[in-house]
């Protein structure tokens, strides 16, 4: 039973700091507040370091070895590593989507991206994110290639941690949401080249610039 109830609090731990790294609440370079997660959830530091521990596994947090864990810091390097392997991933499947994946997933492409909008035009930035993830996430889920689909959701957080660090004015961010539509036109139309050009610019505009001026 103590075993369960462990486990049961290092979930909500789990959880609770992964929605605040994703959201930007807690920031690349931040320490992790043990003793705070401690005293707030009642606990000793057992269940909140397993919860970092998977945290670690997944790429959201550095564990500093008899030391402390902060939250991970996306480096040039690692943006463009990411950007090269998510174009080539989302590449992929637009590949693999004909026609009829097509027509059974646009109501979810469409939704994803609406959602987008809308969250935009209410200045909801982490919502934003989110959307623009899950119509990502659709494209790839729509390859039915289940291998692809496994490695692109185990690779999503740090692109949404990605998306956060870039943190995009106001009108490129509104570019670039506007191009899901363009993407969904060139598929239905069956102009997979044309998606695949318009995707690497979608994924990669100018992302090194970006993340080096949050290094400066």
């Amino acid at each position: 039973m103590p075993k369960c109830v462990q486990n049961s609090l290092s979930d909500q731990v789990y959880t609770m700091l992964k929605e605040q790294i994703l959201s930007g609440q807690l920031k690349g370079g931040m320490k992790i507040p043990e003793e705070l997660l401690a005293e707030q959830f009642g606990v000793s530091r057992t269940p909140i370091r397993e919860a970092i521990r998977r945290l670690s596994e997944y790429g959201l947090v550095t564990i500093k070895p008899r030391s402390h864990a902060i939250v991970s810091v996306i480096t040039q390097k690692e943006a463009n590593d990411i950007a090269r392997v998510r174009v080539s991933l989302e590449q992929l499947a637009i590949d693999s989507i004909d026609e009829q994946s097509y027509a059974q997933n646009v109501k979810e492409f469409s939704r994803y991206a609406a959602d987008c909008q809308y969250a935009m035009g209410i200045g909801d930035r982490a919502t934003v994110f989110e959307q623009d993830s899950l119509f990502h996430l659709a494209l790839i889920r729509a390859s039915n290639n289940s291998a692809l689909i496994n490695i692109c959701e185990r690779l999503d957080a740090k692109i949404q941690q990605l998306r956060i660090a870039q943190d995009l004015p106001e009108d490129e961010l509104s570019y670039y949401l506007n191009q899901h539509a363009q993407m969904m036109n060139l598929l239905k139309n069956g102009d997979k080249e044309a998606c695949k050009r318009l995707l690497y610019e979608h994924i990669t505009h100018d992302l090194t610039s970006h993340v080096l001026e949050k290094e400066a």
